[in-house]
């Protein structure tokens, strides 16, 4: 058992129709356009949950090799930063933590190879075909991602690229076009978009999804009736089918094959595919071998670019620890809501009215992602009476036993405000310690009865129920109060209030328009066309 001292801050730091058209807009290339494979986030997903089955420990020659894979770049690339005033500043919560919020970039950037080999032409340029907004909110209780489509129209700051060339602004092009200038770049354009401040980026090409896909033995996906669609070469029977290799590429991919042939259905599958490939990660035993870790992660890493703040091996390390402390069923996938762009029926513009609202809480840490799943219809339950508080004879002062407080919770320094919360009620002998593992329910155990009369006084302080005081615990301190998700903030317990980032207030018409899904409903399935 170690001190709880990882800091109070652990920041360390739609509905759309998109064109079949190619970006030019010439017909000529509509195949050519098909044909590219956009959906290349899983190898994101995948560097995001990798520790989740266990925590590798990297040295020697491994380091180095997946140190030296990972690619780092500028956060930022606009010649005149993003307006401060206009993009929200975060505010850290009761314990010090912050929101995090990434851009992922999915690029079609194709090398001579196997890259060329699997589809489309090749371009070692590449575009940001996969634009995804993810915000982890500062309690790390839950997350938002949300998908913005590529041929959304808005404005481009002007920006400088890595090797000092100049790129003039635009008033409004294609939000994918400014990766042309670097990441940092199509940072500052979604920045400047959303007004969400963006704390990392993390970008990957085309190349090592068919091998991530393979190394976790594919993912489990569902259409509604089967698919045959000689464009992308996906061949599905109706249901559920594991899909891996060439194959997943293809369901990622195609278009003609689901419902309208509108990117709305394409998004909605790699959201499917998405969710499905954490809650395999995050199942699967063998990810607690090092050694099938440390695979996955050399798989990975060699198509990764990321800011320089996170360039290393220890740094996404951290991040994808901080990350793992989001339930899977407090995970939910939007598509950006948008309208038809009046001057080219082949691009789309911002829903202004909805996405403001979207974007507004989530750089308000208003995620819209809550404690209770879309699979059960997103209603979230009223509210249990808490039961009555215990009551205790002894005061705090009278009780002499040490009291070890464990953080259950995923607010980092939880234990550590508890433990001075005692403190301060007059428990002298209070000392928080993290623990390993969520706990849902928070209890007070005594080791021996001797010392029942200490823990009930303990949670008499912290206006416990009686229920949470049980004979126990680890055995590190006569009296344990252990902490769990019911009790995740507040100096005393109160569970109708403990969650601290709440559901957002965003109206259903907004959150049905932006076809939400949430990444623990395994009842998803793709609408297949001709459904």
């Amino acid at each position: 058992m170690s001190e709880d001292t990882s800091g109070i801050a652990d920041d360390s730091s739609s509905a759309s129709w998109v064109p079949k058209h190619s970006q030019d807009g010439t017909p000529g290339a509509q195949s050519a356009t098909r044909r590219r494979v956009k959906r290349t986030l899983m190898i994101i997903s995948g560097m995001l949950v990798l520790v989740i089955g266990g925590t590798v420990a990297y040295a020697g020659y491994w380091y180095y090799r997946i140190d030296h894979n990972i690619k780092g770049a500028p956060l930022h690339g606009a010649v005149v930063p993003p307006n401060q005033l206009s993009v929200v500043q975060p505010t850290p919560d009761p314990y010090g933590n912050v929101p995090i919020n990434i851009l992922l970039i999915g690029t079609d950037a194709r090398l001579p190879g196997q890259d060329a080999s699997l589809g489309g032409y090749t371009d070692p340029s590449g575009r940001s075909d996969v634009e995804m907004l993810v915000h982890v909110s500062a309690d790390r209780s839950n997350a938002t991602v949300v998908s913005l489509p590529r041929d959304t129209m808005v404005p481009i700051p002007a920006c400088v690229d890595a090797k000092g060339t100049q790129y003039p602004a635009q008033s409004i092009a294609m939000i994918n076009s400014a990766l042309a200038a670097g990441p940092g770049c199509q940072v500052d354009t979604v920045e400047e978009f959303t007004h969400v401040k963006i704390d990392h980026f993390m970008m990957v090409d085309f190349s090592g999804v068919v091998a991530l896909t393979n190394a976790v033995g594919g993912v489990p996906v569902c259409v509604t009736k089967a698919v045959n669609d000689p464009d992308s070469h996906l061949t599905l029977p109706a249901g559920t089918s594991v899909i891996q290799g060439d194959t997943a590429l293809a369901f990622l991919r195609t278009r003609e094959g689901f419902s309208d042939g509108s990117d709305l259905y394409r998004t909605e599958a790699q959201h499917q595919y998405l969710s499905a490939l954490i809650r395999k990660m995050k199942s699967q035993a063998t990810l607690d071998n090092p050694i099938q870790a440390t695979h996955l992660m050399d798989i990975a890493s060699k198509s990764l670019t990321v800011d320089n703040g996170i360039a290393s091996v220890s740094a996404l390390l951290d991040l994808a620890n901080t990350l793992k402390k989001v339930p899977t069923q407090n995970i939910t996938f939007l598509t950006m809501p948008t309208v038809a762009y009046q001057p080219d029926p082949n691009r789309v513009a911002p829903d202004t009215a909805v996405d403001d609202q979207i974007f507004s809480l989530l750089a308000h840490d208003q995620s819209v992602t809550g404690p209770t799943t879309a699979a059960s219809g997103g209603a979230t339950p009223a509210p249990t009476p808490a039961p009555s508080a215990t009551t205790s004879t002894l005061s705090p002062g009278a009780v002499t036993d040490a009291i070890v407080v464990e953080n259950g919770t995923t607010n980092d320094g939880r234990s550590r405000q508890l433990a001075a919360t005692l403190q301060a009620d007059g428990f002298k002998n209070a000392t928080g310690v993290s623990y390993t593992g969520d706990v849902a329910s928070t209890t007070v155990y005594y080791s021996s009865p001797q010392h029942q009369a200490g823990a009930q006084a303990v949670a008499a302080a912290l206006q416990l129920p009686a229920s949470a005081v049980q004979q126990g615990g680890d055995g590190s301190a006569p009296i344990v109060v252990r902490v769990g998700a019911d009790f995740a903030s507040g100096d005393v317990y109160n569970p109708v209030a403990s969650t601290s980032s709440a559901p957002s207030a965003l109206p259903s018409a907004a959150l049905s328009s932006a076809a939400g899904e949430n990444a623990a409903d395994q009842n998803l399935c793709v609408t297949a066309a001709g459904s």
